[in-house]
C-alpha cells in the first residue's frame, strides 16, 4: 500500500514537469468540417504532401515530399492538433502555429533548441480556428477511411462531380 502512494506521487510530479502541449494548451475550439475542408485542399497546402484523399500518394505535386497517410492514422483530436500546429521536428511536416518554437508550447522546445540547419519546417501559418477547422475535417472524412479512396469520397471532399481528380476513379 505505502508503495503504491510514493508511486503515485511520483507519476504526478513526472506529469507537473512535463510541458504542456500546444493541443492542450488551446481553447477547446469546435472545428468546422467544411471549412476544414478548404483550408486542407487550398489555404495550408496540405495536400500539396498527404494528397486530396491524405493518403500521402494520391493527385500529389511530385515536387512535393510524401506526408504520412492520414486515412491510416490513429491520431486522436489533440494529437492531430499537435502535429498540425507544431509540426515534426526532424522529419518534413512543418508546423502552422504563428507562435511555434517561440515558446515552449510545442513539446517544450524554444527555436534555439535546435542545430544549425535541424529547426523544424514552417508550413503555411494558420489561426487556431483554422487548425480545429482542419482537424474536424480530417476526423470527419479522412482518418480512419480503409483502402484506396473512391470516386464517392472524391466528389465528397471536392463536391463538384466534375472534379478533375475524380476522373481516373470512375
Amino acid at each position: 500500500m505505502f508503495l503504491a502512494r510514493v508511486a503515485a506521487v511520483a507519476l504526478a510530479l513526472v506529469a507537473l514537469a512535463v510541458p504542456t502541449s500546444r493541443a492542450q494548451q488551446l481553447p477547446d475550439l469546435v472545428g468546422d468540417p467544411e471549412r476544414g475542408r478548404v483550408v486542407f485542399l487550398t489555404l495550408g497546402g496540405c495536400v500539396s504532401c498527404h494528397g486530396w484523399p491524405g493518403d500521402g500518394k494520391t493527385g500529389l505535386d511530385m515536387r512535393s515530399p510524401t506526408g504520412a497517410n492520414l486515412r491510416e492514422s490513429e491520431l486522436d483530436k489533440t494529437l492531430l492538433t499537435e502535429v498540425i500546429s507544431c509540426g515534426r521536428p526532424a522529419t518534413q511536416m512543418p508546423y502552422h502555429d504563428r507562435a511555434a518554437y517561440r515558446d515552449a508550447r510545442c513539446y517544450g522546445l524554444l527555436a534555439a533548441d535546435f542545430a544549425p540547419d535541424t529547426a523544424p519546417n514552417r508550413g503555411k501559418l494558420l489561426r487556431e480556428q483554422d487548425i480545429a477547422n482542419v482537424v474536424a475535417f480530417l476526423q470527419a472524412k479522412v482518418v480512419g477511411r480503409a483502402g484506396p479512396p473512391t470516386f464517392e469520397e472524391c466528389i465528397d471532399i471536392f463536391a463538384n462531380p466534375a472534379a478533375a481528380a475524380c476522373k481516373n476513379l470512375k
